[in-house]
């Protein structure tokens, strides 16, 4: 019975205390401690624990690989390394190889100023050119005869030489180029195309008939000798002195052909320059023809001897 009464007490002594207008909050702290009695005691709502984040789960880790294992070294691997050494290439190149070089930088800088020169109207493109091809001549000329000069008696030099000598006749670099070719390649056999190009009368070059019969009377090669006689009958103003070197040819190189005869004998190539000469050139008497007229009646050229005659030939393709 007492303890009856003590609960009671107890409880109107919790109720006193706590404020009516507000809840209590239970805590761990302050949650009534159970008391054993027969009554049955009040039923306390457990508090809810606070949810802790779970921890972030750690990825598995790759398990590191073994090494394979390596074949040991044999004694020939296990030896340090040599340096190996390579020589470097010779860079320098060939007087050949420069002369090409030169002719073909030439070649494209005149090539392209011929591009530049069409692009102007009328005359004004011709005269852009011939003023600014002297240039690239004079600098291809001077590179190739210091080139030439720097590498004597190369097998090289000669068609260096000889380039300059056809392709530039006329300029300080060409005239140095000609010098050359007559006082160290004399007697080169190819100085017959510098024959074939001089038979032509177009190259603007100093003294050529003295050169010409220089060729004549100190190349060991007949087939110099000829073209150089073939070239300085062309070129010789009397026409005597023509005759006799047309003659000489027939008779001391008639069997020999060269480039300048195109195929024929210089037998058969001076004969016609002999007739052109004698016969066709200003001044001649024509050689006289036979024919028939319109209304088939045979007439010679020599019978209208005296008479201004007019001759249309004509022909039909």
């Amino acid at each position: 019975m007492q303890m009856r009464w003590l609960l009671v007490l107890g409880c109107l002594l919790i109720t006193a205390c706590s404020n009516p207008g507000e809840e209590a909050t239970p805590t761990k702290s302050t949650a009534p401690v159970p008391v054993a009695s027969k009554t049955e005691s009040p039923e306390v709502t457990p508090v809810p624990e606070e949810e802790k984040p779970e921890a972030p789960k750690e990825e598995a880790k790759p398990e590191p690989k073994q090494e394979e294992a390596k074949p040991e070294a044999t004694q020939e691997e296990t030896a340090p390394e040599k340096a190996v050494t390579t020589e470097e290439p010779d860079t320098e190149t060939t007087p050949a190889e420069q002369i090409k070089t030169i002719i073909a930088d030439y070649k494209k800088a005149s090539g392209s100023l011929m591009t530049e020169a069409r692009k102007m109207p009328g005359n004004a493109g011709r005269d852009f050119y011939y003023a600014n091809l002297p240039k690239l001549q004079e600098k291809c000329g001077t590179d190739l005869n210091a080139v030439v000069a720097a590498n004597a008696d190369n097998p090289a030099n000669f068609d260096a030489i000889m380039w300059v000598t056809m392709n530039m006749a006329g300029t300080d670099a060409g005239t140095q180029a000609m010098d050359t070719l007559f006082e160290k390649y004399i007697d080169n056999e190819q100085m017959v195309n510098l024959c074939t190009v001089l038979a032509q009368g177009r190259m603007p070059v100093e003294n050529a008939e003295a050169k010409l019969e220089q060729l004549i009377e100190e190349s060991p090669h007949d087939a110099v000798k000829a073209s150089a006689t073939m070239a300085l009958a062309k070129n010789v103003k009397d026409e005597a002195r023509a005759e006799k070197l047309y003659e000489s040819l027939v008779a001391n190189y008639g069997d020999l052909t060269s480039a300048m005869t195109r195929g024929k004998t210089f037998k058969e190539a001076a004969g016609n320059a002999l007739f052109q000469l004698k016969y066709l050139s200003i001044g001649k008497v024509a050689p006289d023809i036979e024919g028939e007229d319109l209304d088939g009646v045979a007439f010679k050229l020599s019978d209208y001897r005296g008479k201004v005659v007019v001759l249309d030939f004509w022909g039909d393709w």
